[in-house]
């Protein structure tokens, strides 16, 4: 057999790994054969931040830890990109899974760097799949149900161990049917935004709207961003689904600046929400280019909403990114403020101009006197700031008069109006601002 090794952990290559398998699998004295697939959570956040330096010196950390960590005789592999492997020889399940507990242990401990003075908790996933000897089983089999099992395993909130078992396998496979479903509602336009109003609190009137994304299901009827947008996260389709709705929306908005029903508003905006994988695909400037100059909307009308986590994800490429998007003439607010990073640093860094604070702390107003210090604070930080500030999931009466008497501008909530679809938003608008 031929062999490879990794160069930056000093394990077993793929192409090695996937021969012993298969011999394994095929031996004249063949057990039951066993594959542990390991992925590192996150690990992709540790590049995007802290470089690929660290993030290969944390590799070469791993590789150690599991090949200590295993038994005499087991072969251990970097599988690809964040990915490890084991495979173990006569092995059933038991083994197999006390083998995993000990792997997933072993990974998961405080690593030091000590020339950077940072420790990173490090966490991993692991999935594990068991060929039985009394049956014929292909590598492709065996590999696809490890896969199954990872997968599995991080869908229930990673750092865990999951053995392959037919309700795994099911489990995965309606994934994969979702996924696929996913894409052809995107293809579809069973996406469409949903419009929330968006009020000056000084005047009252109608200013703007936030489009968010519901999915109109053939089957499951209108579903809410909690139903789909993990799943798209996850599958790799909340580009194609963040487009369509910023397109949609944008569409909307341009065919309102002719309604004569809307003639009154003045001037509206549109807020729409941007996801981590959006802002850092270096196709998505050009995707926003290109809505606006479909529809031929001046940019100074879109709002682009970045939650905290998503401005932290990859720093370089979200400044570069932010920075060519203000180019364009639009606008950048980040939203939830208050229960991510809350780091004042990235207010400075990057070129926002409005913060959204979080509904969580919106509720407690004149009820809770933390929630109320907070808000206040905010408020009071936006304006020495010269940033906009507006207060999200406003219910109450009690909330919006706190909220005009600590002086924030803007607000959105049920108060208000719940989000619509375009079709029923004329008589609420008429009635708004007449």
């Amino acid at each position: 057999m031929t062999s490879d090794v990794d160069r930056i952990t000093g394990l077993t290559g793929r192409r090695s790994f996937l021969e012993a398998v298969a011999g394994a699998l095929t031996a004249s004295d063949r057990g039951p054969v066993a594959v542990i697939l390991v992925d590192l959570d996150r690990f992709r956040m540790v590049n995007d931040t802290l470089g690929h330096t660290v993030g290969d010196e944390l590799l070469g950390v791993m590789g150690q830890r599991l090949s200590s960590s295993v038994r005499p005789g087991d072969v251990v592999a970097r599988f690809g990109g964040d990915e490890l492997a084991v495979l173990l020889r006569h092995a059933g399940v038991d083994v197999a899974e006390l083998v995993a507990q000990r792997v997933r242990r072993a990974l998961s401990a405080a690593v030091e760097f000590a020339d950077l003075d940072l420790v990173l908790d490090v966490t991993c996933s692991v999935g594990v799949a068991v060929a039985d000897p009394s049956v014929e089983v292909r590598l492709d089999d065996l590999l696809r149900d490890a896969d199954a099992a990872l997968h599995r395993a991080k869908e229930l909130g990673r750092d865990r161990v999951v053995v392959a078992t037919p309700e795994v396998r099911t489990a995965e496979l309606r994934a994969l049917f979702g996924r696929h479903e996913l894409r052809m509602a995107i293809e579809r336009n069973e996406m469409v935004p949903y419009f929330q109003p968006i009020i000056d609190l000084v005047t009252g009137r109608l200013i703007g709207f936030e489009a968010l994304a519901r999915w109109r299901h053939e089957d499951r009827g209108l579903l809410t961003p909690d139903a789909f947008l993990p799943m798209a996260e996850e599958r790799g389709l909340i580009g194609d689904l963040g487009a369509n709705i910023l397109r949609s929306a944008l569409a909307q908005l341009a065919q309102w600046q002719h309604d004569s029903a809307f003639a009154h508003t003045g001037t509206l905006s549109m807020s729409v929400n941007v996801s981590a994988r959006q802002l850092i695909d270096p196709r998505f400037v050009d995707i926003v280019a290109e809505a606006l100059a479909e529809t031929g909307l001046d940019a100074d009308v879109l709002w682009l909403e970045l939650t905290e986590s998503a401005l932290m994800s990859d720093v370089h490429s979200a400044t570069t990114s932010l920075r060519a998007l203000r180019g364009l003439g639009l606008h950048l607010a980040v939203d939830d403020f208050g229960t991510g990073y809350s780091s004042l640093t990235y207010l400075k860094r990057f070129p926002v101009e409005a913060i959204k604070i979080d509904r969580a702390f919106v509720t407690g107003l004149g009820l809770d006197v933390g929630d109320s210090a907070i808000v206040e604070a905010v408020v009071r930080l936006g304006a020495s700031m010269g940033l906009s500030v507006v207060a999200e999931g406003v219910e109450t009466p009690l909330q919006l008069g706190r909220l005009r008497d600590i002086g924030c501008p803007r607000a959105q909530g049920y108060l208000f109006g719940r989000p619509r679809p375009a079709e029923l938003l004329e008589p609420f608008v008429d009635a708004l601002n007449r």
